[in-house]
This record gives structure tokens, C-alpha cells and sequence, in this order.
């Protein structure tokens, strides 16, 4: 994320903002495994609360130092340093000012668009910390700023040494203590005085030690911070009162995150997305193929079923095949049609008695007859009317008496047993 896409999320409605980049930062202080404080020339690691000395002086903190000297703190640790930096309150500005009529869902945004009139003497863009709990109280609403270009030189200097600096806060308000009210920290070149009230800072005051050398200053400060009996303070004067009380996850909202590390981390949910979709797309195409996995099996149930089958009636079969093949070779045989002569011959007498028969004859069930009647067209219709007997037509005009007639065997179907065993003829 580059400093103008987070300057534009922090101008995104709160709910966008937060479903874009809180996730992000809590997840990051998730995988802090190493806390470092800043306090004069040292810095402590504070789990374990070894120390090293790092620079001559506390004018100025440089991060390629302050980085060298973390790496050498950190040799021992086996894994990959996820760094939380606690600074000095000098690292950071802080502002008060009063708006009212603005809700917590919008102070931030209305806080970044005022940045320029509230710090004119910042030229680059900054980064800032706000509880927006404080526009319920209805109070003046303390701030703290830092450059986005401090951020990324320090994100830098550490990342050189194979460090990730998650996150950078002011080491005062890495405290956890209910009891206390105003937290005092004090170092070799300053002394800070914040008041937290539920997590709320209500009052932030940071004074240089030179301008102590002011009487009334002095006195103002006096009246302000030290006889003010109903705070009840907290002294820190050196890092080692810092390692017992320290806790990452107090006054979280007051956490500076580099946008290097944000986009680390963006970059690690890209990727965990990815993942997820791929997994939610294996899961969609196995629910897809489940019903054809399904089938498959019961397919192959039932070929084998099948197979079971075949195997049982193989004998039933065989006499299947032998009865077939018997029908074959001995059907046009015992199929061949009867033309049952002897019937039809004494069929054919009653019918055309008294009349005179000279020819006659018979094949594949067709009769040919010839002869003289008195009548020939009744005799037509009497052998018409003979059920043993169908498709009676004269062959021939009649000449005279003499009748040419063609029928055939009504119980004799020959076209049908051609049809049958030889189809081809």
C-alpha cells in the first residue's frame, strides 16, 4: 500500500475502512514475536530484557543504527523477527482540537482533511492515531501524527536487516494499568505526561528538559502535571520500569503502521484468499461430480449384478442357442407348407359336381382348373363361398361352357414360409 492509497483509506466511509484495513492490523499485531523499546542510548528487548547501547547521544535517532544494534539483540531468536518498536514520545506530535458536531464514525476522515491547517509546517504526508471514543465524551480530541516518510525510513532500515517492523507506538502508552491515570516518562532530553481514561488520551503534554531553565514555565509545569492530586501518576524514568507493565495490546489504537507492512500483509491475504478460493472451487467441483461418481458406482453395481446374471444362466443359454439353432436347420422342414391334397381334391369334387373336371393343377398351394359347365359363373361363386378355398378368379375368358379358374389353398401360405427361411430368394 503506497502512502497516497492509505491517505485515500483513511478518507473511506468507517465501515469500508475498517473491513479493509482493521482486519489487516490486528492480524499484523498478531505476529508481533518481538517487542523493542527505544529509551536514551538503549534499546531493550522486551520479553526477554536483554539490553545493548546503540548510540553517543539521544539528539537524533537514526534507523540504520537503531537497526544494526535491533539485529544484534535479536541473533538469538530462531525465528523470523516480527519487530513492535516502542519510541520516544519526542518521535510524535500531538495535537487537540475540538469538533464538535462530528461523530466517531467520521473524526478520522475530518481530522486527515484539516491536517494541513493543524500541521502547516508538515510537507509530507502524515500518518495518525485517534480513539474516536472521544467524540462520545464530547471532549477535545487528542492526536498523534507521525510522516509516512518516518515510517518507511525505519520500515526500511530494519527490513535491510531482515527485520519486519510490524508496527511503531509511543512507549508510554504501551502500559497497562488500570490504577494509574497519568503516565510520566521521563528521559535523558524530555519528559511527557499523558492522561488515558479508558483508553481515551485526554491530555498529552511533552516538554523539553531546556525549557525547565524557565521559572514560570517551570511552574506551569508544576500546576499542570505534579500538584494536580487527583491524577494518580505512574514515573517512568528508565527502560527497565517498562518491562514489567509493557503490553502490545494496550491503547492499540495508538499503533503507527508503516505502509510496507500493510502491504506485506495485504499481499499474505491476497495469497490466503487465493488459496480459499481455490479450496471453495475443489469443494464446488466435487459437489459437482458426486451425483456422476454416484452413477458410476451404481453402474458398476450393476454390470457386475449383470455379469452374476449371465454367469447363472449361462446353462439356460447354451439350450437357448441349441434350440435356435435346431429351429435353424430343421424350421424349413417342419415349417414347409400342407397343402393337404387328398381333402382339397374331395373338397373340390363336392363343389363342382355335376360339372365336368378335365385339367388340374396344383403347386405351392395355386390350383389350375379346367373343364365344362352349364353355368361357369356360378361355379365361381360356389367355390368363392367354400371356405377351403380363397382368391377365386377366372384365368381366362370363358369360351362357351368350357371355364378356365385359378384359386388357391386357403390353409396354404407359401409366400409367407418363403419369407421367412428365404428372404433373399
Amino acid at each position: 500500500m503506497t502512502q497516497y492509497q492509505q491517505q485515500l483509506m483513511d478518507y473511506l466511509p468507517p465501515t469500508m475502512r475498517n473491513l479493509l484495513k482493521g482486519g489487516s492490523r490486528g492480524e499484523l499485531l498478531k505476529k508481533v514475536n518481538a517487542t523493542l523499546l527505544v529509551f536514551d542510548q538503549c534499546i531493550a528487548h522486551v520479553e526477554s530484557g536483554r539490553s545493548t547501547q546503540f548510540r553517543e547521544n539521544t539528539e537524533y535517532l537514526d534507523p540504520s543504527q537503531l537497526a544494526v544494534a535491533c539485529k544484534s539483540l535479536l541473533s538469538e531468536q530462531q525465528k523470523e523477527p516480527s519487530v513492535l518498536l516502542l519510541l520516544p514520545p519526542d518521535e510524535f506530535v500531538a495535537t487537540r482540537q475540538a469538533m464538535p458536531g462530528i461523530g466517531k464514525d467520521n473524526l478520522v476522515s475530518a481530522m486527515k482533511l484539516q491536517s494541513e491547517n493543524v500541521l502547516p509546517t508538515f510537507t509530507d504526508s502524515v500518518a495518525l492515531a485517534v480513539n474516536p471514543k472521544s467524540a462520545d465524551e464530547g471532549v477535545e480530541h487528542t492526536a498523534l501524527w507521525v510522516t509516512n516518510e518516518r515510517l518507511m525510513e525505519l520500515f526500511d532500515a530494519f527490513q535491510r536487516q531482515d527485520i519486519f517492523l510490524v508496527a511503531i507506538k509511543p512507549r508510554v502508552l504501551n502500559i497497562e494499568d488500570s490504577s494509574t491515570d497519568c503516565f510520566i516518562d521521563e528521559d535523558q532530553n524530555c519528559v511527557t505526561a499523558v492522561n488515558v481514561i479508558d483508553g481515551v488520551i485526554s491530555n498529552w503534554l511533552h516538554v523539553n528538559k531546556l525549557d525547565f531553565e524557565d521559572e514560570p514555565y517551570v511552574q506551569q509545569w508544576q500546576q499542570k502535571v505534579v500538584e494536580n492530586n487527583a491524577l494518580l501518576k505512574s514515573e517512568y524514568t528508565s527502560s527497565e520500569a517498562y518491562l514489567s507493565g509493557s503490553n502490545n495490546h494496550s491503547n492499540e489504537v495508538y499503533t503507527f503502521f508503516p505502509s510496507g507492512a500493510l502491504s506485506a500483509r495485504h499481499r499474505v491475504e491476497r495469497g490466503r484468499n487465493m488459496l480459499i478460493g481455490l479450496a471453495i472451487i475443489a469443494i464446488l467441483i466435487l459437489l459437482s461430480v458426486i451425483p456422476f461418481i454416484g452413477q458410476s458406482i451404481e453402474l458398476t453395481g450393476l454390470v457386475a449384478s449383470l455379469e452374476a446374471q449371465r454367469d447363472l444362466s449361462g446353462g439356460a443359454r447354451q439350450d437357448q442357442a441349441v434350440a435356435i439353432n435346431f429351429e435353424n436347420e430343421w424350421g424349413p422342414i417342419n415349417d414347409f407348407p400342407l397343402q393337404q391334397i387328398r381333402e382339397s381334391m374331395f373338397t373340390l369334387q363336392s363343389v363342382l359336381s355335376p360339372d365336368r373336371l378335365s385339367s388340374l393343377e396344383i403347386s405351392e398351394g395355386l390350383v389350375r382348373i379346367q373343364g365344362i359347365s352349364q353355368d361357369p359363373q356360378a361355379l365361381l361363386e360356389r367355390l368363392e363361398q367354400n371356405p377351403m378355398f380363397a382368391e377365386v378368379a377366372f384365368s381366362r375368358a370363358t369360351n362357351n361352357n368350357r371355364y378356365y379358374i385359378d384359386l388357391r389353398l386357403s390353409t396354404v401360405n407359401f409366400e409367407a414360409y418363403m419369407v421367412r427361411y428365404f428372404p433373399d430368394e
